[in-house]
């Protein structure tokens, strides 16, 4: 009878340790499924990311161009107006910047 009761409890043992095999493959395919969501909710998240970056240095990229292209006008508008300044205009231009500088030398 001894023999018996440790052959049912050996029995019982057995079957525990297959139910905790078969819970423990479980939670570890549980345990991947969320992996590989997170991974994928990552990945959304990233190329996302990388799509906004994409945007903001392109709308970079084209400040940088209007700037040039204004900087390149302002020049133009300049030079044409140097190129067509008659010599009393010059003269009076001068003394205008030398009174306004000595005005502002003196306070």
């Amino acid at each position: 009878m001894a023999k018996m009761t440790m052959h049912k409890e050996l029995e019982m043992l057995r079957e525990e340790v297959e139910t905790l095999r078969k819970q423990k493959a479980a939670r570890e395919k549980e345990e991947a499924a969320e992996a590989k969501k997170t991974e994928a909710e990552d990945q959304k998240v990233l190329a996302e990311a990388k799509e906004k970056a994409e945007k903001i240095m392109g709308s970079v990229e084209e400040g940088k161009t209007d700037a040039k292209e204004a900087m390149h006008q302002l020049l133009d508008t300049i030079k044409h107006d140097y190129e067509n300044l008659s010599p009393t205009s010059a003269i009076v231009l001068f003394a205008l910047g030398a009174a306004f500088g000595h005005a502002l030398s003196s306070k």
